[in-house]
């Protein structure tokens, strides 16, 4: 279907609005003629969309799991049943959810499908929210604090863009110690869920204590915690005294990343990230708030708050269950013994130790 478009025909790519800026470039470059834009998770609104084009001309459907700026997840499920529906093909971005989803850490493609991809051996034919998705692109950095990325799909898939994307054609490849560094990196959070499970403790942990300090935090059910500002002046202000004043520095992320009066600090608690560091954050957060008067969530709610910051608002689920949390915990504890093991004995060891 890409090569049909690169050579002539019509192409149409799909986005969410808040979607991040590189993707729509990366895409349409080789492939698109047109783009679309499409209300963030309103898949009503992306069936409109597709309804308005005839079935043969082909279609890309753009997205993300997590989205970073709020920490909110795409609906995975709902875009790749309206992409079958409507012969669109589907480009799932997972750069801020690799190693840090799933049992195996492959993302929230994979977390869907949580108990199954567990003791999933590959090549498996059984077929998962994972197998649904035509390409899935991710980054070395990030959790797996190397550089680079890659994109996953189809061997046919993946030569079509290998064979016609100006952004692989024309660059340099990665330096072989880097390629071994990821290879590594990503061999080890495959078979460790010890770095997830502290993530979302620590995620959990930093959440809850913001809430009794009522400092409004965008509501989301993944790692990212986007602490509420509303002025850009102010955040970017903010940010410059927790770094100078307190030694911690946090993004300020102002227009147009997100609209203007959501202003935020985003935060992303990190497995590596201890109590007395958290315990120093929420400190220096609550002296930021104090000093400058900044408005709590008590304040946007009676206002009528702001990105979600609203009153009768509830939080989300966490996408880790207790429960996956307790198997990956039980899981971990096996693979203790089996540390020094090959990669596939890890994972054969990981298969058998589940009930």
């Amino acid at each position: 279907m890409l090569t049909t478009a690169y050579e002539g025909r019509d192409c149409f790519s799909y986005h969410h609005r808040l979607h991040s800026h590189h993707l729509p470039l990366s895409l349409l470059l080789p492939f698109c003629c047109c783009c679309c834009f499409w209300c963030y998770n309103d898949t009503a609104h992306l069936e409109e969309l597709l309804k308005t084009l005839d079935p043969s001309i082909p279609k890309i459907i753009a997205f993300e799991t997590v989205y970073s700026m709020s920490g909110t997840i795409g609906k995975v499920n709902d875009i790749c049943r309206l992409a079958k529906k409507y012969g669109a093909i589907t480009f799932l971005d997972e750069v801020h959810a690799v190693g840090m989803y799933g049992p195996h850490g492959a993302g929230v493609a994979e977390h869907l499908d949580f108990a199954g991809n567990l003791n999933r051996p590959q090549n498996s034919p059984v077929q998962t929210v994972m197998d649904q998705v035509d390409i899935i692109s991710g980054t070395l950095g990030k959790a797996f604090g190397v550089v680079g990325g890659y994109i996953a799909g189809s061997a046919a898939m993946v030569d079509v863009i290998r064979s016609y994307a100006p952004g692989f054609i024309f660059t340099t490849s990665l330096p072989p110690a880097i390629v071994a560094g990821a290879t590594a990196s990503i061999q080890y959070l495959r078979n460790s869920p010890h770095e997830r499970i502290a993530q979302q403790t620590n995620t959990r942990t930093l959440k809850a204590e913001l809430a009794a300090l009522d400092i409004p935090v965008v509501p989301n059910p993944s790692h990212i915690v986007p602490v509420l500002v509303g002025d850009a002046e102010v955040c970017k202000a903010a940010s410059d005294e927790l770094l100078r004043s307190h030694g911690i520095y946090v993004q300020s992320i102002n227009y147009p990343t997100v609209p203007r009066g959501e202003e935020r600090l985003r935060i992303t608690p990190t497995p590596g990230h201890t109590d007395e560091m958290m315990g120093h954050l929420i400190r220096s957060l609550e002296s930021v708030w104090q000093r400058n008067g900044l408005k709590r969530t008590s304040q946007w709610k009676a206002t009528g708050g702001r990105a979600g910051v609203v009153e009768g608002a509830v939080d989300p689920a966490p996408i880790w269950t207790e429960a996956q949390l307790g198997l990956s915990a039980s899981v971990l504890g096996h693979l203790k013994v089996v540390t020094d093991a090959a990669p596939q004995d890890t994972l054969a060891a990981q298969a058998t130790a589940q009930p």
